[in-house]
C-alpha cells in the first residue's frame, strides 16, 4: 500500500518515455530533380541550372528584385540560389518564359556573404499547371546543355 495508484495512461516516468522521432530538416513530401550536371561539385561555383527573374508582388504589379539559379525542381517546390536577401514565408514570383509564377519562400540558407540558396514551395494549387512548369523549367536546363 505504499504504492500510489496510478491509472493507465495518466504519465509515463521519464524513464519509460519512447524516443520522438527528430523531424527532418528536409521536410519535403516530393522528391526533387536536380539541373545539375555534377551534384558533387560545390555550389558556389556551380555554373548549371536555369537562371529566372524574381520578382516581388506591389500594388502596381510585380517589381523586378533580382535574378536566381534553380538548382532543383519536383512538385513541392524549388530550390535555387540567389544574392537577393529574402525571408521564410515571404511571397515572390519568378518567371518562366515570360510567365509570372507565384512562389512561397520556406528556408534561406546562407552559403557564402554573397549566396543564399532559397528553398521555395509553389504558390499555385493546380498540379497539372505545376507539372507544366517543371516541364518548362527541365527543357531550358536541357537546351543549355
Amino acid at each position: 500500500m505504499n504504492n500510489p495508484l496510478t491509472q493507465h495512461g495518466e504519465f509515463i516516468p521519464a524513464t519509460q518515455e519512447q524516443a520522438k522521432a527528430k523531424p527532418s530538416i528536409d521536410s519535403r513530401q516530393h522528391s526533387r530533380h536536380s539541373l545539375r550536371e555534377d551534384n558533387d561539385s560545390n555550389i558556389v561555383l556551380a555554373c548549371d541550372g536555369v537562371t529566372i527573374s524574381l520578382f516581388k508582388p506591389t500594388w502596381r504589379g510585380a517589381k523586378a528584385i533580382g535574378i536566381a539559379n534553380i538548382k532543383d525542381v519536383g512538385l513541392g517546390g524549388v530550390g535555387m540560389i540567389s544574392r537577393c536577401k529574402l525571408t521564410p514565408n515571404q511571397q515572390l514570383s519568378i518567371t518562366v518564359d515570360d510567365e509570372l509564377i507565384p512562389i512561397i519562400v520556406m528556408r534561406v540558407q546562407i552559403i557564402n556573404e554573397k549566396l543564399n540558396f532559397i528553398g521555395a514551395k509553389w504558390g499555385i494549387e493546380d498540379q497539372q499547371k505545376t507539372l507544366s512548369i517543371i516541364k518548362k523549367i527541365t527543357s531550358l536546363s536541357d537546351k543549355s546543355v
